[in-house]
Parts: C-alpha cells; sequence; structure tokens
C-alpha cells in the first residue's frame, strides 16, 4: 500500500505511475493503460481539493455530485447543470440507472447511512458496519452505468473512524481525482462527526485503475508541471463539517432547496439560508458563486463572493479554476 497525505498527492503519484508503468489494454474498443490491484491510502481526508495546473478540475461539479449522492439523488436534471457530460452515462436520459445515492439511502427501503451510525454506535470495536453499492440483482446487465465503486467499509479504531473503499474500476482522471477522493472523504468526515470520532484515513483499493488515451497529453502536461503539494491550503483554515446525525436530514434538505434556487437564477444574498453547519455554508456559497459567473458576473464581484465563501481550500479550487482562460469549457 502507497500512503499519501492528500487527494492531491495521491493523484499526481499513482498517475505518474501508470504513466510509467501502465500496461497498455484496449478496453471495449478504447485504448487505456491500466494498473491492476492498486491500493492507496489518504492521511489528510480533509484536504480533498485537487488543483493541478492542466487537470481543469472542477471544485463546483466535485462539491454538486457529492452531495447529490450522500443526499440520495440519482437525477439528471441536477447534476447535468455541473456535468456536462452525465448524459453519456444514462440508459433514459433522465437518471443514472445505478447511481450511489439512492443505494447509499434507500437499498429496497434500507438507509445503509443509518445502518451503519447505528452499529458502531451501539458497537465502535464493530467489523460489521459495511455498505453495498454493486447489486448483483441489477448490475449483470449491458448498461452504460455500472457502478465502479462497489464496496464501503466503515471500522472505528484507536479513536479515529477510517473508511475503505473497493472498486472494480477507477478511471484516475474523471473518477479517481474529479469526485471519488472528494466525495467518500467528504462522506468519511461525516460520518466521523455523527459517530464522535475523528476522521482517520481514507484507504482506497482499485482492481483496475487506467487513464483513457483521450487523456494521455494532458496528464504528460500534468506530470511534467510538478506542481508542489506545499502549495496547498493549509487544513486548519477549512470548514469542518459539524452537524449531528440528528439533524442533518434537515441540514440535507434545506441545502438542496437552496441549490434548487440557486440553479433557477436566484442569488445567495437574495434568498433566506437556514443553513447552520459550516462547511455546507460554504459550500453553498461555491454553488452561488458556479451560477453567478454562469450569468457573466464582473470578476470584481466574483472575487468578492469566493473571498466571502470563507475556506482556504474552496477559495484556492475556485480561484484556479476561474484563472483559465477557457473555465466555461470545463
Amino acid at each position: 500500500m502507497t500512503i499519501y497525505k492528500d487527494a492531491q498527492t495521491a493523484f499526481m503519484e499513482e498517475l505518474r505511475c501508470i504513466i510509467d508503468a501502465g500496461e497498455t489494454i484496449e478496453v471495449r474498443g478504447e485504448t487505456t493503460r491500466e494498473l491492476r490491484a492498486r491500493l492507496i491510502e489518504i492521511s489528510n481526508v480533509r484536504a480533498r481539493h485537487v488543483i493541478v495546473p492542466h487537470r481543469h478540475n472542477n471544485v463546483f461539479a466535485s462539491i454538486a455530485e457529492s452531495m447529490w449522492v450522500i443526499y440520495g439523488r440519482n437525477d439528471l436534471d441536477y447534476l447535468g447543470a455541473y456535468l456536462r457530460r452525465a448524459s453519456d452515462f444514462s440508459d433514459d436520459g433522465v437518471t443514472w440507472r445505478a447511481g450511489y445515492g439512492p443505494r447509499l439511502r434507500d437499498w429496497n427501503g434500507v438507509d445503509q447511512l443509518s445502518e451503519v451510525v447505528k452499529i458502531l454506535r451501539s458497537d465502535p470495536a464493530s467489523r460489521r458496519a459495511v455498505i453495498s453499492i454493486y447489486d448483483p440483482d441489477r448490475d449483470f446487465v449491458a448498461s452504460r452505468d455500472i457502478p465502479c465503486n462497489n464496496w464501503l467499509h466503515f471500522i472505528v479504531r484507536d479513536g479515529h473512524l477510517d473508511l475503505h473503499v473497493a472498486a472494480r474500476s477507477t478511471d484516475i482522471w474523471w473518477g479517481f481525482s474529479g469526485i471519488n477522493t472528494f466525495e467518500w472523504t467528504l462522506l468519511l468526515e461525516m460520518m466521523a462527526r455523527w459517530l464522535g470520532h475523528d476522521p482517520g484515513r481514507l484507504v482506497f483499493f482499485s482492481s483496475s485503475l487506467h487513464l483513457y488515451e483521450r487523456h494521455f497529453d494532458k496528464a504528460s502536461q500534468v506530470v511534467l508541471a510538478q506542481p508542489s503539494s506545499g502549495e496547498l491550503p493549509n487544513d486548519e483554515s477549512q470548514a469542518r463539517f459539524d452537524t449531528d446525525w440528528e439533524r442533518s436530514s434537515g441540514e440535507f434538505e434545506e441545502w438542496m432547496r437552496l441549490e434548487a434556487q440557486l440553479r433557477s437564477g436566484h442569488e445567495l444574498k437574495q434568498l433566506e439560508c437556514r443553513l447552520t453547519d459550516p462547511l455546507l455554508i460554504a459550500y453553498i456559497r461555491m454553488i452561488d458563486v458556479f451560477w453567478v459567473a454562469k450569468r457573466g458576473a464582473d470578476p470584481d464581484l466574483l472575487n468578492q463572493l469566493i473571498r466571502e465563501v470563507g475556506d482556504s481550500g474552496l477559495t484556492a479550487a475556485a480561484t484556479e479554476y476561474f484563472g483559465r482562460r477557457h473555465h466555461q469549457q470545463h
């Protein structure tokens, strides 16, 4: 297992390994470079931002999709507004058939997050706090959407909550660095707060960690740029999730209400914001920044709104995003 201090370092070094040692594999008519059976640990789960030249990461999409998953949604009306290619992975153009959200929050009526909370509250040493995503009853089919992340395991040791994730297939470009490290470190931070433990480490196993040919040139540019992880914001200056499990449903519902209003054309300053959680407030402010920018805000207003987010990691990610000449394409 390779241990990395943060998501950005993990992405950079694993990408370098794929370029240097990956095997060329043809899958469904597409060329990839692949490493098999990769085991990756990320130690600081709050440092989830990937701010790398030439990667063109979209922090707003990472926030929107992570909240969409944790709340339990799978609709493209929401996700397609942040990810233009979302419909490419849909069978019906309406939903992601195998979206993680409903499988986490409503597996045949079971809220798996709730069950994990119950198990680890009653027995913190338990090894049974498992969440399944892959469903053999539904997923042995021809589809554009077969879940890549298949299994989650929460385990408490030495006062810390760790999260172990098993994936059958991981695209390091769009998957690992675009959403997987973000959504699972966020869920780990939330679950740790609900259980009263410090967040520990994310350990990610991928049976196939790969890079598609369409990203070969960009990947080489990223590796050559060699950004320093020392440029990442200080973890202590970032907002933290701080809401009890019993109140989280109401906070999530309020966040989703505000997101819908922002997407429909309102600005956050026009709305009554009843959020109390510091991290969720920072995230909805980021969504406000995204839509204000989409509607052509002048740079001074945009910079003011970014500063008001009040989180150094998010501020750095937003500043990098809007610093690109053609950021609307990303």
